[in-house]
């Protein structure tokens, strides 16, 4: 029997497809998408990718009908995960990270436009059904689609018909943002807005609105009730009747600013600065020395900052007066900002004395901890001292640590090295005593590996 030498030929996929005709290539296609229902996005991916290489083979109809359709297909993709997250309260990372990764398409296919308003608003429907549950965590994300997906009056108007669907404080906001800079429906606005007067928020709002559409009466008339009725933040509110009557010099209208704040517990130290400033600029030493002492009462920080500002304006009389009962009671509210005076007075025995024994709470713990500043500061006078300070803050570094404590054991230590060399030149006992502690802690070959820089 004759041996058939000749060899199958190898069947080559990409050259059958070539070979098929137009019919046959679509029956494949089809047939693959209805085994692969999946391969629907790619191949809409795939138009796209063609039409915005060679835009002359599509319409610009074709091309809303292809958006719409891909707006849809990432839609469901984000949907099955943001429909579960809702059901359980979230979930996995790498799930939310896929959805925010489709909901990021979708913005992309917004922000170059060609979707149709029908596509839109259909889109919201299905969109609100999962973003009304308020459990997955995208409410946000959606929301910043919401409102970049509306271009026209009707799409904005249906998006004022989606939220108002189920009203709260949050949405009828959204609801005036829309009617305001959207819609410009200034009437709707307003209707919203006379009956949502609650927080200083909303009576600023207000005021921003009059003084755009150029109605300063209006906007000073609700800054004024909002300073007076409104709840929460007021500090715009203030910060506008401040300007506006501060220019016009009118003192009495300030004052009556500034007792509002005062009376209702609100800004009273932005309000009582703001009225040492202003007569301080007009040349009144005694209403501006009233206003600065009253804001000190107010001050929650930076005292050191407070007790410059009064030393530098104060006549020296009023100043060695007043200064004893501010000395004393900033001690008691900043430790820390009471050693800094210390020091500008020339009390360095006492900042040395408070930073080894600083005050203690009733439970007997110190109150401040750190001191390395004025440590610092101190090095020159208390070189011995300041050793055993910085000393001291290495060593507790060092039993039962680890590498991170002992990297500050050495930022310590190099302290300590640097007064003895530089201050008290004395290289031979930092030497002396260096070698001592690596040699008691000679069985820790990280903290030996660390030091061994200095």
């Amino acid at each position: 029997m004759k041996e058939d030498n000749t060899q199958s030929e190898k069947f080559s996929l990409h050259e059958r497809l070539r070979s098929l005709n137009t019919t046959e290539f679509y029956d494949l296609l089809s047939r693959l998408l209805v085994k692969k229902p999946e391969l629907y996005q790619l191949v809409l991916e795939w138009f796209k990718e063609k039409q915005e290489s060679t835009p002359e083979t599509m319409t610009d109809n074709d091309i809303v009908s292809l958006n719409d359709n891909l707006l849809f297909e990432y839609w469901e993709d984000a949907r099955s995960i943001i429909s579960e997250f809702n059901e359980l309260g979230g979930g996995p990372e790498e799930e939310e990270e896929e959805a925010f990764g489709y909901l990021e398409k979708i913005s992309g296919l917004i922000e170059e436009g060609g979707l149709s308003t029908a596509a839109k608003l259909e889109f919201l429907d299905e969109a609100f059904e999962e973003y009304n549950i308020k459990n997955s965590g995208f409410e946000d994300g959606l929301m910043e689609i919401f409102f970049d997906i509306c271009q026209t009056k009707e799409e904005w108007e249906y998006l004022v018909k989606k939220l108002d669907e189920y009203p709260s404080e949050w949405r009828k906001e959204r609801i005036m943002i829309i009617h305001r800079k959207y819609l410009h429906d200034d009437e709707a606005y307003l209707q919203e807005r006379m009956q949502a007067l609650i927080f200083g928020m909303d009576y600023w709002d207000l005021v921003k609105f009059y003084v755009e559409k150029g109605d300063l009466e209006k906007a000073l008339e609700r800054a004024e009730e909002g300073v007076l009725k409104g709840e929460g933040r007021l500090t715009e509110l203030f910060e506008f009747l401040w300007e506006h009557f501060s220019k016009k010099e009118d003192t009495a209208i300030l004052e009556r600013l500034v007792h509002t704040a005062l009376s209702r517990n609100t800004e009273e130290k932005h309000m009582l600065d703001r009225l040492f400033e202003y007569y301080r600029a007009k040349g009144d030493y005694e209403h501006a020395k009233d206003a600065l002492l009253r804001s000190f009462e107010f001050a929650r920080q930076q005292y050191y900052a407070e007790y410059t500002r009064m030393k530098g304006f104060l006549k020296a009389s009023d100043w060695k007066s007043i200064e004893p009962e501010i000395f004393s009671k900033i001690k008691e509210k900043d430790f820390h900002d009471y050693l800094r005076i210390c020091l500008d007075k020339g009390m360095k025995k006492t900042v040395l004395k408070s930073i080894f024994n600083p005050p203690k709470n009733r439970f007997g713990y110190s109150i401040e901890v750190d001191f390395d500043e004025f440590a610092d500061k101190l090095a020159n006078d208390f070189p011995d001292k300041i050793i055993e300070y910085y000393w001291q803050k290495a060593y507790r570094n060092i039993p039962n640590g680890n590498r991170k404590t002992y990297s500050i054991a050495v930022k310590y230590l190099g302290k300590v090295k640097d007064v003895y060399i530089d201050i008290l030149n004395n290289e031979a006992d930092w030497v002396k005593r260096f070698s001592e502690l690596k040699s008691e802690f000679k069985k820790r070959p990280a903290f030996l590996e660390i030091t061994s820089e200095l």
